[in-house]
């Protein structure tokens, strides 16, 4: 039976909701929706969420009036169990019918592959749809997820914010249910100031186009859209360009529920301080974009955004130029203070400032990165060991400032400012800002190699501190970002191509705690070379990387990242390849018949088969080359190469049993295999490959 299709709409009104908490709310709202129709058995289509700080929502439509019918098995004890030897009916069969509301009569019998069992036809579903959203939407609210939740009044439920209306209507009729004092209802409110109280509501469209009547643009994307839209226009209007920030942009949509753009102001003395900090000062305190004139240069101007019209914009305006004024001087003021001590003078504090309880000071943590870095230098760079070693022991000293005590998003960028200030070299001050990156995914890597070479000694460090006293990441568990730290160091050498051994580095960076680690260096550098490889393999796979080639790569040693990336890319080309298939084939049977055989040379006085004599010609025939080739990190052409080697390969196998009972003959196959695998297996482990 085809039963009416009719759409939901559920809106939980609350108190304000943090601006961070409402996108991932949404999206749990919506797969949580999603997960109970479908257990319900219930089909759907078009599901949407809608959030504002004062609202969570979801629709979803072609919903069916009622479940549909089935009947399933339902089995219950086993044969045995259910009749007695007389062929009567046991308690244990009698409990189960009733239990299924069933007659005995009903009861029978199949034969499973565990034995015969007693099973009855059961009816299923049929119930109406608007029946059980009243019993799961209440569920669907209360389970979910937020960081901090809370009670109030003097009620038992908690959320993430006082609950204040809650909208169910299914199909224009309102879906009853309760939630402490809170009864569902078909009406919502609009915006707080300029909107009505009471608002009845039919479904997803008369929901959307009577709130934005109300002043509530619903949808989040519309709204950061509109957002980008008129802070351009007002920008555009005022001769200038938006500083274009999409985080910033997504914030304020999930700060307001109307968006109205404002321009305003701040005093041009202001422009002398660094652009960072203006930028800082009305992002992150205010809630302001930053304007540029043509030439890309901030101006002194602003757009901040209203989350309502007003009969007067200049109260507004004068507001935010107010506070933004205030928060300026504060930064002129500890600038100026800053400006009194030297870079070195801070630098020296860091040795009062505790880093970790159990791996000492700051001070301690730049004397270790420090030598980390002229180590690094010394095998990446050697002509600016100099520099390296300065930029190091700077590149924390603006953690003491007052400008970085008050604007902590800075750091590095106020250690770079005052380096200019105090004459010290331009791409040393450069790389004391660029040591931080990348400090996001998708941020810049530092471009020049006194700032990597000081990322990475700054990054080995704290990973191989966190990892040696047990601080290691366990499931979203991350405080000392460390998941970041690895994907960084992973990031710039693949970039920089740098020729390191990371054990090598491990070892330095281990050898410099000085007994402070309380796991053994062993222990510790196996615990980074497992967190290091599923960072690679993520970042890979991430990036298009079929898994298998990865795991491939990755089974024969990575200490050599950068040759490691070229690796990766060689076998992934190559599986592109029409041959691949039959080729990984070939060498996993190589490779899996070798699997613990220690290879020795290869005896040509004792082949039988000529296929054994061609397979050692043509080995001996490409190895020099496939030596060369791999040596100059030029793995495709390698692995082409090796290739070559496939049909001669199959005749052997064909042609030859390896396994036989002469000793002698059977290893000396086996090393001629082994020469085989020795090939490619600097390269990729194909046992690995999936064909």
């Amino acid at each position: 039976m085809v039963f009416p299709l009719k759409e939901l709409l559920f809106e939980i009104g609350t108190e304000e909701i943090p601006s961070g908490y409402i996108k991932p709310a949404a999206q749990a709202l919506k797969k949580s929706l999603a997960e109970r129709l479908e257990s319900l058995n219930l089909s759907f289509t078009d599901i949407k969420t809608y959030s504002t700080p004062r609202r969570l929502a979801v629709s979803a439509l072609n919903i069916p009036e009622k479940q549909e019918q089935r009947i399933v098995k339902s089995f219950g004890p086993p044969k045995k169990a259910a009749y007695a030897k007389d062929g009567s009916l046991t308690k244990a069969a009698t409990g189960f019918a009733k239990s299924k509301g069933a007659s005995v009569t009903d009861i029978k019998v199949e034969k499973t592959a565990k034995g015969e069992y007693i099973y009855l036809e059961v009816v299923e579903g049929g119930a109406k749809t608007i029946d059980l959203l009243a019993k799961q939407l209440p569920e669907l609210l209360l389970g979910l997820p937020f960081p901090k939740s809370m009670r109030w009044g003097g009620g038992d439920i908690k959320f993430t914010r006082p609950i204040h209306w809650i909208t169910a209507v299914y199909g224009g009729e309102l879906v009853r249910f309760s939630i402490g004092e809170i009864s569902s209802g078909a009406v919502t409110r609009g915006h707080r100031f300029m909107g009505s109280t009471s608002i009845e509501i039919k479904g997803r469209e008369d929901y959307l186009q009577k709130l934005e009547e109300n002043f509530v643009i619903a949808d989040l994307d519309y709204r950061k859209k509109t957002v980008l839209d008129t802070a351009r226009a007002l920008a555009e209007k005022n001769g200038a360009k938006l500083l274009e920030d999409d985080d910033l942009a997504e914030t304020i949509a999930c700060l307001t529920e109307w968006p109205v753009a404002l321009w305003g102001g701040f005093d041009e003395k202001f422009l002398d301080l660094p652009d960072e900090l203006l930028i800082a000062s009305m992002k992150n305190h205010q809630k302001m974009f930053s304007v540029t004139g043509e030439d890309g240069k901030l101006i002194n101007g602003f757009i901040g955004v209203s989350n309502m019209k007003v009969e007067d914009d200049k109260v507004v305006i004068a507001g935010y130029q107010r506070v933004l004024a205030a928060r300026l001087a504060d930064g002129k003021f500890f600038l100026d203070e800053d400006m009194k001590t030297s870079l070195d003078s801070f630098a020296k504090k860091l040795d009062k400032v505790v880093y970790h309880k159990k791996l000492g000071t700051v001070g301690e943590k730049v004397k270790r990165l420090t030598s980390l870095a002229v180590y690094l230098a010394e095998k990446i760079k050697p002509e600016s060991i100099d520099k390296v070693k300065r930029t190091a022991e700077l590149c924390k000293a603006d953690l003491e400032t007052l400008m970085v005590y008050e604007f902590p998003e800075l750091q590095g960028v106020v250690g770079r400012e005052y380096g200019l200030k105090a004459g010290e070299a331009d791409d040393m001050c450069e790389a004391i800002y660029e040591h931080y990156m990348p400090r996001w995914s998708g941020d810049a890597l530092p471009s020049s190699d006194i700032g990597a070479i000081v990322a990475l000694a700054d990054k080995i460090d704290t990973l191989v501190g966190c990892f040696g006293i047990g601080l290691i990441p366990t499931g979203t568990a991350d405080p000392f970002a460390l998941r970041r730290g690895a994907l960084g160091v992973i990031q710039i050498i693949f970039e920089k191509q740098y020729p390191l051994d990371l054990g090598d580095l491990f070892d330095k960076s281990i050898s410099q705690f000085n007994g402070k680690l309380t796991s053994s260096p062993d222990e510790t550098k196996d615990s980074l070379f497992s967190f290091f490889a599923g960072r690679i393999k993520n970042l890979w796979t991430g990036r298009g990387v079929p898994y298998d080639v990865a795991d491939a790569v990755l089974a024969v040693g990575f200490d050599d990242l950068a040759s490691a990336k070229l690796r990766c890319e060689a076998m992934a080309e190559l599986k592109k390849r029409e041959f691949f298939e039959p080729l990984s084939v070939t060498f996993k049977r190589a490779g899996n018949i070798t699997k613990g055989h220690a290879a020795a040379n290869v005896d040509e006085s004792l082949f039988e088969a000529d296929a054994e004599k061609t397979l050692n010609k043509n080995i001996m025939e490409i190895a020099s080359e496939v030596e060369r080739l791999t040596s100059e990190k030029s793995f495709l052409p390698a692995l082409e190469k090796i290739a070559t080697l496939r049909e001669t390969v199959d005749k052997f196998f064909d042609d030859v049993m390896v396994m036989v009972d002469n000793e002698k003959v059977k290893n000396n196959r086996l090393n001629l295999l082994g020469k085989l695998t020795s090939l490619f297996g600097s390269i990729a482990d194909f046992s690995k490959i999936v064909a």
